[in-house]
């Protein structure tokens, strides 16, 4: 046995994997290969993963086609992955290299979608990145294949109908040079090459976050999406029906946060499979934050006692006039939030100026109908006189304007200091709302009904 296997192999067993990786950076390609058939299933797969991206090619073109098969299947052995778990992420990052382009596609194409669950570690991408959801379900070719060639390799693909709606390109190195949808293919002549035919686009690093395909794939209505390695060569694509479903765990996840049950940047919750302890810990923050906020306008409050004693009715028009305030402003958060994820607008003054030319007369002119309504609805259940009429109307009018303003404000000073704005969610906007709420009301009541205190 070789020096080099008899040092791997000992290094091994001690666990020491940084010296094993030093030590197969020094060893030539035939001798890993030699060393590779000598480990037994999981730690060949292991050893193989210690590999530089130039090495593990050419370690994995010396293999013959079983023994890549046997290397591929090793990946998903379940003695590796515990080895793999125990590790800490910067120790993985540290120790593991990107698998090159060719090794990732053999990997996608003989591993099974629950088996490219269980070796994703080995794989190398980080969770929630695009890397952990692609598949090898495309079709491929390189940019100088005509288009004859093309069409006749895609009426014999195995693939889905949905799958070829678009053919891959390829330059040298699996180098993505683009896609050319199927329709340009049917049109063009039967000779032109595909480099000519070739659209820029619909490309994500296998690096990127799965919100960030998300928002590609509700944007542009592209029924597949490459997925390249950080030299650009192509790795892996997602279809369609996994970007709606990444669309859809967005959006949810955007909801229950925007609802005030999840802390920025917290994990989902599923409400009945979830521990009742995360269901606790994801809400106890905002509602502690709310009760802070609640303090601060119930002491407000408290320091009006002289009025309210004297016009015990107003107490009765706190409640509606400070709720106006947080429903419109979640109202219009959540429309400037659908507009931001849509693309339709962008977290820049010029788009904002827009939002704003537009929030304004809807802002003007809610207000106005809402607080004529409140002071129609209190002259008739109350029976009070003109002057309160007067301060409830114009209270319940501002707050309807402000909600609308702020809220409509909010999410684009999220974006300016990097915030995802549904972060910024309904129960938070409400309580701003209910401080300025009570601070409009009663600054109404001290410049109105100022003489019932004298």
């Amino acid at each position: 046995m070789p020096l080099v296997c008899r040092n791997l192999m000992s290094l091994l067993e001690e666990g020491n994997l940084q010296s094993a990786k030093l030590l197969l950076g020094q060893a030539s390609p035939q001798e890993i290969v030699f060393c590779l058939r000598l480990l037994e299933s999981p730690r060949r797969a292991l050893v193989f993963r210690l590999l530089d991206k130039e090495r593990a090619l050419a370690v994995f073109e010396a293999l013959d086609r079983p023994e890549q098969a046997e290397l591929v299947k090793a990946m998903e052995d379940p003695d590796l992955l515990p080895l793999l778990e125990s590790l800490k992420a910067e120790e993985r990052v540290r120790l593991f290299e990107e698998l090159p382009a060719k090794v990732v596609k053999r990997l996608l194409q003989e591993l099974s979608p629950e088996a490219r669950e269980g070796v994703s570690l080995l794989l190398g991408y980080p969770e929630g990145s695009a890397g952990r959801v692609m598949n090898p379900d495309y079709l491929a070719l390189p940019e100088e294949t005509t288009v004859e060639e093309a069409l006749k390799r895609v009426k014999d693909s195995p693939l889905p109908t949905e799958n070829l709606e678009v053919v891959f390109v390829l330059g040298s190195g699996r180098l993505y040079q683009g896609y050319v949808p199927l329709a340009r293919l049917l049109k063009a002549d039967p000779q032109t090459t595909l480099k000519d035919l070739a659209v820029a686009g619909a490309a994500v690093s296998a690096y990127d976050s799965q919100d960030q395909v998300a928002e590609l794939f509700k944007r542009h209505q592209y029924p597949l999406v490459a997925v390249v390695d950080k030299e650009g060569r192509l790795v892996g694509a997602i279809d369609a029906e996994r970007g709606v479903e990444l669309v859809e765990e967005h959006e949810a996840q955007r909801l229950t946060t925007f609802g005030g049950i999840l802390p920025p940047k917290g994990p989902d919750v599923d409400y009945l499979r979830s521990p009742l302890g995360v269901l606790f810990r994801t809400r106890v923050i905002w509602l502690a934050l709310l009760t802070l906020f609640g303090v601060f306008v119930s002491t407000y409050v408290a320091q009006q006692e002289e009025v309210l004693e004297r016009v015990i009715v107003l107490a009765a028009f706190i409640a509606p006039i400070i709720d106006m305030g947080g429903n419109t402003g979640s109202q219009a958060a959540t429309l400037v939030i659908r507009s931001l994820a849509l693309g339709q607008v962008r977290p820049r003054l010029r788009d904002y100026l827009l939002i704003l030319r537009r929030e304004v007369p809807v802002a003007l002119s809610l207000g106005i109908v809402i607080g004529l309504l409140e002071a129609v609805l209190a002259f008739f259940s109350k029976g009070v006189g003109w002057d309160i009429l007067l301060v409830v109307g114009l209270a319940m009018t501002t707050v309807t304007i402000l909600g609308g303003l702020i809220g409509s404000a909010l999410p684009f000073l999220a974006r300016r200091f990097g915030v995802d704005p549904a972060t910024l969610s309904g129960p938070a906007i409400t309580s701003i709302m209910d401080l300025l709420g009570v601070f409009v009301y009663f600054g109404y009541v001290r410049l109105f009904l100022g003489h019932l205190l004298e």
